[in-house]
């Protein structure tokens, strides 16, 4: 376990109303944990201010971070600016790793979302900016990278307003960009500040050249500020203008109901920013009181709340398990009401289990420091915990009520995964469900139909880290393979059938007689069985065991091996021997009929189809179009989001294999997508007859 550094942040006790739960979101290399690691050394939480480059992060620590020099993971980071906690949630910004950003949302009240301004607003940028729309959240816009040689904060405020709001408004403007960023003019308190090499802002005139560029930034500025309250209304249309703290006030009211996104720029390299940056969080962001109720789920299922605050039953929602080597599992959580001890008893509300808490942490990034209690609107962590998951509630035993669940995303990708040592399939699926209490946007499950373990998650370098996580923590070694499809057999039309199984050995011989009619059943309609035998033709106690013959068939049709489906079988005549006949004869004389019905009517396979939805930049719209039409794909329809588009399609799944990476390729990492399954289809003809081949070659080879 990391020593803790000087601060002593966790010691101190801060009332709701003084703390800052802060969730940083951006496109993967915008910035976001060197802005965390600037908050941190900016504010004394950390002695000395660490790289992603050169791995020193103190919030990617982990050592496929470090190796990857990307965040992975979720990690926290905690320090204190004008007696106001701040909780600051450093996010991944791949795709792959949505999960811990869905978790992240669900227990902050604002958010930063960073946008780069040397590369503007992209596709990850969208898609979380829609995430916070989803979850309702108040966010701040932070233009970073501003000391970067293509900076432009104008282009860059262009693309904002046009693709995440028009009510995004800058709360102050750069002055100088690129290498020439040296300061800001902060548009409500009309004041222009020059930075030093430390990234300390000295007060300064507005320069003469920027006073027009500041005229109409207040002007914009105050229009916003003073429409959420009909007395700043009043005022603005009286007097033309309002004082600092009617702007403030304005500000505060907008960015609490979504009606208002700040903007700011900043440079975390340089520090240069960086206090107006925590200034802004502390006076404009909702704090931790900011909700006096928060959605929950009742013990029928129905919706309520829970009211928050320090006088309330202690209620928490637990929103991440870390697996750590040396400390154990940490179960991070944030307190909503009342407020969690070392000692206590809490009531697992998911579980209906009791959770006693023995030990907690604070957790900067890489440094945990032990505490006494997680305050209300505080976050914390709890280790040693008994059977507590990631999304649970842990509250005081009097409240009967739970958090709703933490909205991860919809799982993308598939791989089939066996050990590369025979013998170690336990172990290798016992390691993935230990991994999976960390990282819930990931499932392995043996597919009954093709007799695969399958790996379902958000994509291959998703892959990529679970299955290193799997080596290190059990050995294990995993062979990667593309996943069988679960084809299923049909017929069309009907047609009627006689088989008979007659076989005469040295004793007792075999007898069975049965005469089925078989017909196609719409899709979706399963197995339906018809006893129709009149006057005895079959014995009574013989027909269970034609239904029974028939189901074990169907387990491994006779075009492909695969199940049969969308049948109905009615057996309305046969035949019996008095001595002969057993259910044993039956079996195999309805597992003759199946086989003689295949041969006799139209058989086919149905495959699989999956709803897809792709988002990428429209230029490349045409590209994976055609891409998905070569993929067997039906284009349903295609609409413009902003300077995106979103293609939906539906796909054959035989056809989408590693298609998140071929995506990625094709749209420069730009293009993402979901799936979900819609239903099976017909396999066309010259498709079928090489699935039927391969699979009676691997009968024979078998």
């Amino acid at each position: 376990m990391h020593d803790h550094e000087p601060g002593g942040i966790g010691l101190k006790t801060y009332q709701p109303a003084q703390i800052r739960n802060i969730a940083l979101l951006s496109h993967q290399a915008a910035g976001k944990s060197t802005l965390a690691e600037a908050i941190l050394f900016k504010t004394k939480a950390i002695g000395r201010m660490g790289s992603v480059d050169e791995g020193t992060s103190n919030l990617d620590y982990h050592p496929n971070e470090i190796e990857r020099k990307t965040s992975i993971y979720l990690a926290l980071g905690a320090c204190e600016f004008e007696g106001t906690k701040f909780n600051l949630l450093d996010t991944p910004g791949f795709e792959d790793f949505r999960g811990d950003v869905m978790a992240a949302l669900s227990v902050v009240e604002s958010a930063l979302l960073l946008v780069r301004a040397d590369g503007g607003v992209e596709v990850g940028t969208e898609s979380l900016w829609e995430n916070t729309q989803q979850m309702s959240l108040p966010t701040m816009i932070v233009v970073s990278k501003m000391d970067k040689e293509h900076a432009d904060f104008d282009d860059t405020m262009e693309q904002i307003q046009e693709r995440l709001s028009k009510k995004a408004v800058p709360i102050q403007i750069p002055i100088g960009q690129g290498e020439d960023f040296r300061g800001v003019i902060d548009v409500a308190e009309g004041k222009a500040y020059l930075y030093d090499d430390k990234g300390e802002p000295q007060q300064a005139d507005i320069p003469d050249e920027m006073k027009d560029a500041y005229e109409n930034a207040r002007e914009e500025l105050l229009n916003a500020a003073a429409e959420h309250d009909d007395e700043l209304v009043e005022k603005f249309l009286e007097e033309g203008t309002l004082s600092y703290e009617e702007i403030v006030k304005g500000i505060q009211i907008g960015v609490r109901d979504r009606s208002f996104f700040p903007v700011c720029a900043v440079s975390a390299r340089s520090l240069r920013g960086m206090k107006k940056l925590l200034h802004y969080v502390k006076e404009y962001l909702p704090a931790a009181d900011a909700f006096p109720t928060v959605p929950a789920i009742g013990p029928d299922d129905e919706e309520t709340t829970i009211a928050t605050g320090a006088d309330k039953p202690t209620a928490a929602r637990v929103f991440k398990i870390s697996l750590e080597r040396e400390a154990g599992e940490f179960a991070i959580m944030r307190v909503y009401a009342g407020s969690i001890s070392t000692g206590d008893e809490l009531k697992n509300v998911n579980r209906n289990q009791t959770e006693r808490i023995t030990q907690l942490f604070q957790l900067k990034g890489k440094n945990r420091e032990k505490i006494e209690s997680i305050g209300c609107g505080d976050l914390g962590a709890a280790v040693k915990l008994k059977d507590t998951h990631a999304g649970d509630t842990l509250a005081d035993k009097s409240l009967d009520v739970r958090f709703p669940p933490i909205p991860y995303p919809p799982l993308n990708s598939r791989v089939a995964i066996r050990p590369v040592n025979a013998g170690e399939e336990e172990k290798m699926v016992n390691g993935l469900h230990k991994i999976a209490e960390e990282d819930p946007t990931f499932t392995v499950d043996m597919d009954p139909q093709t007799h695969e373990m399958v790996l379902q998650g958000q994509g291959e370098l998703h892959f990529d880290i679970v299955l290193q996580k799997l080596k290190e923590s059990t050995g294990v070694e995993v062979i990667r393979e593309e996943p069988r499809i679960p084809y299923l057999e049909t017929i069309k039309g009907k047609t009627e059938v006689q088989a008979r199984h007659k076989k005469q050995t040295g004793g007792r011989g075999q007898f069975a007689d049965v005469a089925i009619r078989f017909e196609a059943l719409p899709r979706g309609g399963g197995f339906e069985f018809v006893d129709a035998i009149v006057g005895g033709a079959i014995p009574g106690k013989f027909i269970p065991a034609v239904e029974k013959g028939l189901r074990e068939a169907m387990q491994k049709g006779p075009l492909a091996s695969c199940q049969v489906v969308d049948m109905k079988a009615t057996l309305y005549d046969g035949g019996f021997h008095p001595v002969d006949s057993s259910e044993a004869a039956f079996k195999t004389a309805a597992s003759l009929a199946l086989r003689e019905c295949f041969a006799k009517t139209q058989a086919v396979l149905l495959e699989p189809i999956y709803e897809i939805e792709v988002k990428c930049p429209e230029e490349v719209m045409g590209d994976v179009m055609g891409d998905l039409s070569s993929r067997r794909g039906r284009i349903m329809g295609s609409e413009t989001q902003g300077s995106f588009a979103v293609v939906k399609a539906q796909v054959p799944l035989a056809e989408l294999y590693r298609y998140s990476t071929v995506l990625r390729s094709m749209t420069q990492g730009r293009g993402t997508h979901t799936r979900k399954f819609s239903g099976y289809e017909e396999v066309p003809a010259d498709q079928m007859a090489k699935i039927v081949a391969a699979a009676k070659k691997e009968q024979e080879e078998g």
